[in-house]
């Protein structure tokens, strides 16, 4: 595979040749530049120079705010480019009267900013799962998203002035795209705040998953009524918009899971000290002592249907993602299904 020092000094070398050849038979300036901007093979060329340049700039970008990639940032980000590439390829067929260098130029910018995003939300769920993080990788991340929020603020701007001033046109389907990144990239802002209050208070926020719920669903909520404003937008102008029909259908799938899961969560952990026996001593003791959640010692847990136990609060946190036994994987639900039959 090429790597990227030989690719940008490949595509330096060989820009370099055109503008001198461009020179060389021209021997004046506008003309020069005329062929430059007219010949198909230069303008190839050249757009070839600026994305290698940008390559560069995004890799340093990398290395001052993410530093090195963790093996699955790069999988997810290699998986998530493929779709986003399909998505756009889909799109393409629906401005194909205006698909020219600018939307090249545009959905370059595009899939560049989006890589950044991905990895920024990659990063955050990283750190709320790494117990030891350094003050500056705290910055660099919270840097980065407010750099992220900036970028989309620009082309959100620029889009939504050129479409006002010209009529409908290609840059609806990018305006579109940055708002629904603006608004995960606040939702990443707000839940990354989230967490840096419990960690203030030693990870003992206990309405910290009902907040970030509540976060996660308005969030849905507005990428769903996003996707059907934009629907319609593009039905009245262009046709029937396939290629959003992927994400608006997993948005309300995720909608709809978040919803299932709440008042599954909700039912479970309502009055938790009826439905979870306090464990005794002597079971903490056969037990050892140990939460298997956090891997600290207990003085005192909640037993499960299954025998297990855990300290309360870790529990509770547990119960927001999943609701099974973090030992044995036996559900919750059923084992707090059987004390509800018995009392009826």
């Amino acid at each position: 595979m090429i790597s990227l020092v030989k690719y940008v000094f490949g595509s330096i070398a060989l820009s370099s040749a055109v503008i001198y050849h461009s020179f060389k038979t021209r021997e004046q300036f506008y003309p020069s530049m005329l062929y430059l901007s007219t010949s198909k093979l230069s303008v190839v060329i050249l757009g070839n120079l600026v994305f290698a340049l940008t390559l560069v700039l995004l890799n340093l970008m990398k290395k001052i705010f993410l530093g090195t990639l963790r093996e699955a940032e790069v999988e997810r980000l290699q998986e998530r480019s493929k779709e986003a590439i399909m998505e756009t390829c889909l799109a393409m067929t629906i401005f194909r009267e205006e698909f020219n260098v600018n939307f090249v130029v545009l959905f370059v910018s595009l899939l560049f900013v989006k890589a950044g995003h991905w990895l920024s939300q990659d990063r955050v769920e990283y750190v709320e799962t790494t117990p030891a993080v350094s003050r500056l990788a705290h910055f660099r991340i919270v840097t980065f998203l407010g750099m992220l929020l900036f970028i989309d603020a620009l082309f959100l701007q620029y889009a939504v002035g050129v479409t006002l001033a010209r009529g409908p046109s290609v840059l609806l389907y990018f305006g579109f795209e940055y708002v629904i990144l603006a608004s995960a990239t606040v939702s990443t802002i707000v839940k990354y705040s989230l967490y840096a209050a419990d960690t203030i208070v030693d990870g003992r926020w206990e309405n910290k998953g009902l907040y970030v719920f509540y976060l996660e669903l308005v969030t849905d909520l507005l990428h769903i009524f996003v996707y059907m404003v934009f629907f319609l937008i593009i039905m009245k102008y262009y046709g029937f918009p396939l290629h959003l029909m992927r994400d608006l259908y997993g948005t309300i799938r995720n909608f709809r899971t978040r919803v299932a899961d709440f008042i599954r969560y909700r039912r479970v952990t309502t009055n938790m000290n009826e439905r979870f026996p306090e464990a005794t001593a002597e079971e903490l003791e056969r037990s050892d002592a140990i939460c298997i959640i956090c891997r600290e010692e207990m003085t005192s847990g909640k037993k499960l249907g299954c025998g297990h136990i855990f300290h309360t609060q870790c529990l509770r946190s547990w119960l927001e993602r999943q609701q099974t036994c973090p030992t044995c994987r036996a559900s919750v639900l059923a084992e707090t299904a059987q004390p509800t039959a018995a009392a009826a």
